[in-house]
């Protein structure tokens, strides 16, 4: 016969495997920034990049080489679509929404903001690299 505590650790391991699974994230942004510092994505992954707010403010999340941004709203995930057939190593910046309408980055259709106008208000500054990949081939039909 099962103890009472051997059917709470029995009850406890199935109820976490019947949860649902946490969305994996490539990016978390906390009160002082994104985490990890660098993100890579590998070269047979699509150019995406999904990002976790966990803070109680609307953050920005802003590639200024690539002329991307998001904001992203508290305690929600964000997808943040790059450019498909891009390469290398990219200036990435946290800072919350408020900093960066204030600089006056708040055009939705490109971010007019250049890093060294972002690096002294962002909660943190970090890499973007994205691999050498093949996709280019799809262009050139290859």
């Amino acid at each position: 016969m099962m103890s009472i505590r051997g059917i709470l650790v029995l009850l406890t391991f199935l109820l976490g495997a019947c949860a649902t699974p946490t969305a994996a994230v490539d990016l978390t942004i906390r009160s002082n920034g994104c985490i990890p510092a660098t993100v890579i994505i590998p070269p047979e992954r699509e150019p995406i990049l999904t990002i976790r707010n966990t803070t109680a403010d609307a953050m920005v999340v802003s590639i200024p080489t690539m002329d991307r941004w998001v904001e992203v709203a508290p305690g929600a995930d964000s997808v943040l679509e790059l450019p498909r057939y891009i390469m290398g190593s990219f200036d990435l910046f946290c800072l919350t929404a408020a900093d960066h309408s204030a600089l006056g980055g708040d055009n939705p259709f490109l971010c007019v903001l250049e890093p060294a106008e972002l690096m002294p208000v962002a909660r943190s500054a970090g890499m973007l690299v994205i691999e050498p990949h093949n996709r280019i081939r799809e262009i050139l039909g290859q």
